[in-house]
């Protein structure tokens, strides 16, 4: 009985002491990043104090939680094991592989989205922003779930996305909001393929975001008079460089499951081999400021040198606008007296709104989920010649559409 009591003592004792060591280690390898998040406030403008500490609590609390001693040796443990028992979800379905092997969000639901709520508020930044004299079009990003391409086993969670996108833009025309649909535009180019995706993202490809820049700066020419600047020049893949980063890209739902169970994959990326001459000012959790060309300016090519795999702040999606800072401001010398525009966007839209800089004078992005300003009042003070909304099918929700919300006011972010 004394052994059998020794035993129990003695693994007790082993499981603390683990715990103790697991703590520790964890304590040193967040740390660095937890002093980085309070820096980043403590420098911040007092006019942004409001916006960066409500940052500041989210950053503290996602680097305390992901920032994990050996965190993807677990995380590539648990993938190699689903790829063994040949699951096609993990995470309570959060992440499912499709037949092809491409991932993709997803979740359980009845049915498409109720959109009257964010068809309503569109109608009223639309009025607002004509009654300024700027034009307003809504564009629709794909959706990676292709209707009748991308197959699911039995069971498996789809959440109306597609669905969703289609009763929105009925509203949108029944509301007189100019639209364009990048799915119906990829459908007709055959380009609307699981090929046009990152196999581990849910973001569409950079060579497939020049190509809708092309197609945007001939609808935007065509229908509404946009006047591009050397359109056929700046729309022309031959006139970029294009470098290839073989196997260094593991995309957000690929960073969840580890690259044994989803696979890295290439990265394009794509800029311009002609002269450019930007400026570029991003406001987030710190204001950023750039200049030069666009390579040097636009893009942050330091996400390309390597670095950690899975870390999402190396994200090489980002290189472009360095991702989702809640307000951006480029401005183009080579253009001075080329169109104004906005975009009110999630990530897809932001390496097509990179390239379609070229022809405008300004380009502004705001980001609702990370801006902590008023939308209204931007629109009404700086007299945009275009204001483009694009969120993608599976965002169109109240949580993106913050502007013009119930009480009138910009929902504060």
């Amino acid at each position: 009985m004394k052994h059998f009591f020794t035993k129990k003592t003695v693994t007790a004792a082993l499981f603390v002491t683990l715990l103790f060591v697991m703590a520790i280690l964890n304590i040193q390898t967040v740390f660095p990043s937890l002093q980085k998040d309070v820096s980043d406030y403590q420098t911040s403008s007092t006019s942004e104090k409001p916006q960066t500490f409500s940052n500041l609590v989210t950053n503290l609390n996602n680097t305390a939680s992901t920032e994990v001693f050996g965190k993807y040796g677990f995380i590539e443990t648990y993938g190699y094991l689903q790829k063994l028992m040949d699951k096609k979800e993990t995470n309570n379905f959060e992440v499912v592989k499709a037949e092809d092997g491409s991932l993709h969000y997803t979740y359980f639901t009845t049915g498409p989205n109720d959109v009257q709520t964010i068809s309503e508020r569109m109608e009223r930044l639309k009025k607002d922003a004509e009654s300024v004299g700027s034009h307003v079009m809504y564009v629709m990003t794909p959706d990676k779930y292709i209707e009748g391409v991308t197959r699911f086993e039995k069971g498996m969670p789809y959440n109306y996305a597609n669905e969703t996108a289609d009763l929105f833009l009925d509203e949108m025309r029944s509301h007189q909001v100019d639209t364009l649909d990048f799915r119906e535009v990829m459908k007709e180019n055959g380009t609307y393929t699981q090929d046009s995706f990152y196999r581990t993202d849910h973001h569409w490809k950079v060579q497939t975001a020049f190509n809708a820049f092309k197609s945007f700066a001939d609808v935007v020419d065509e229908k509404y008079d946009f006047q591009f600047p050397n359109k056929a020049y700046y729309t022309d893949i031959n006139n970029y460089n294009q470098i290839i980063y073989k196997n260094s890209y593991l995309g957000s739902m690929g960073r969840k499951e580890g690259i044994l169970y989803s696979g890295a994959e290439d990265f394009d990326f794509i800029y311009p081999k002609f002269d450019t001459n930007y400026f570029f000012y991003a406001q987030g959790n710190k204001e950023i400021t750039a200049n030069g060309r666009f390579e040097q300016s636009v893009c942050f090519t330091s996400m390309l040198s390597g670095g950690d795999i899975y870390n999402a702040e190396s994200d090489k999606y980002f290189t472009y606008m360095d991702g989702n800072p809640g307000f951006v401001e480029i401005t183009n010398f080579d253009h001075p007296d080329g169109k104004k525009v906005l975009f009110i966007k999630d990530s897809l839209m932001v390496p097509v709104a990179s390239f379609f800089s070229l022809g405008c004078s300004k380009v502004y992005m705001i980001d609702p989920r990370y801006y902590g300003g008023n939308i209204q009042d931007v629109i009404d003070q700086y007299h945009f010649d275009d204001v483009f909304v694009s969120f993608s099918p599976q965002n169109l929700t109240t949580d993106f559409f913050t502007f013009y919300s119930d009480d009138g006011l910009q929902a504060a972010h």
